[in-house]
């Protein structure tokens, strides 16, 4: 006759045999050595940007050195995912990606205001990224084709009209917090794909320029446009000033009202991290410790350093864990300024 007790502790001795197994495989999984791991795989750079953007310039550049500087040199290849001003990347690789170390990005970093300016709708926090670094410290620009738009009081005379990627890029954001702190007219025409769709707009007279043009930008993509003069940049916005256009005003040090100070912190102040890489939140430590590894180790290589050079390519590299605590300084931004950024761009009419 079935002994129905006997039978029962059996089953559950061997459910608990196979739980352990599958605990103990995954521990394995987990806990295997960086260099085993790494082994003939491929390791995916996301970028929130299509080919010909300076994000994806910089990402590229990134990954032809970082992949010798990691355990038993893995293939890395960049998946362009573009998409809302590369938010759509970021919300991938902080909830889809795999979080194994096999992934990282490059998100543009006025993302990380996202949860503050529509925490609704954003699933992430970006304090819990696993933060790798900062290739490059950044500050962002007004650029226009526009002839009679030099300067800044040229921007007072009259409506500006500037093109945008999407509501939440940084070519809106910039433009409406810009005219908000300075008292400017600027209409933004949203719908363009990419920042060089704006471009050949700006040359058809369609629209003037477009805010949110980066420094970097201006000195690989549009360094011709910019030393002959067919770009002037009257305004830059930034916490500090860039050297290379010092002589450009900058917006910062025109608001005294200590709000309108925080309200551009609170825009500008993530530019401080121009070029981040994270990888997805929930990366193992040791993984994350081979990515930052990688990372110093490839800001020192000297191939990676000659193609920048060749490239014009600005790099003030910051340290993974100096973000996180810049991250929490914007999170710390007063309610009120978080309202009124809220109702400046329209966040409640996405």
């Amino acid at each position: 006759m079935l002994d129905l007790g006997t039978s029962l502790q059996r089953m559950a001795r061997f459910l608990v045999a196979l739980v352990g197994c599958f605990v103990v495989s995954t521990v394995a999984a987990e806990a295997q050595e960086p260099a085993a791991f790494y082994k003939g795989r491929t390791v995916q750079a996301v970028v929130g940007y299509p080919p010909g953007s300076t994000f994806e310039l910089y990402m590229r550049v990134y990954i032809r050195h970082v992949g010798k500087h990691i355990p038993s040199n893995p293939t890395v290849i960049i998946q362009h995912m573009p998409g809302a001003g590369s938010l759509t990347a970021t919300s991938y690789l902080a909830g889809v990606a795999a979080k194994d170390g096999s992934v990282f990005g490059m998100p543009n970093p006025v993302n990380t205001i996202e949860p503050l300016l529509d925490p609704s709708r954003t699933k992430f926090d970006p304090r819990q990224f696993g933060w790798i670094g900062n290739l490059n410290s950044e500050i962002s620009t007004c650029s226009f084709w526009a002839k009679d738009l030099k300067t800044l009081d040229d921007m007072k005379k009259r409506e500006v009209t500037v093109g945008s990627t999407g509501p939440a890029s940084g070519s809106t954001i910039d433009a409406v917090v810009l005219g908000q702190l300075l008292g400017l007219k600027i209409k933004v025409v949203t719908g363009y794909r990419v920042l060089t769709d704006i471009k050949l707009a700006s040359e058809r007279g369609e629209v003037d320029g477009f805010c949110g043009l980066l420094v970097s930008a201006l000195k690989t993509d549009y360094a011709a446009e910019w030393k002959s003069g067919r770009i002037s940049v009257p305004i830059q916005m930034g916490l500090r000033k860039h050297p290379d256009i010092a002589n450009v005003p900058n917006a910062f040090d025109l608001v005294s009202n200590e709000e309108d100070k925080q309200l551009f912190g609170l825009i500008f102040g993530p530019w401080a991290y121009g070029r981040p890489l994270f990888a997805p939140p929930g990366t193992p430590a040791d993984r994350l410790a081979v990515l930052r590894a990688a990372f110093k180790a490839t800001l020192a290589d000297p191939e990676f350093i000659a193609e920048a050079q060749k490239l014009n390519l600005e790099i003030t590299p910051m340290d993974g864990d100096k973000i996180v605590p810049l991250i929490e300084s914007i999170f710390k931004t007063p309610e009120p300024v978080l309202v009124r950024a809220r109702a400046l761009l329209g966040v409640d009419k996405r």
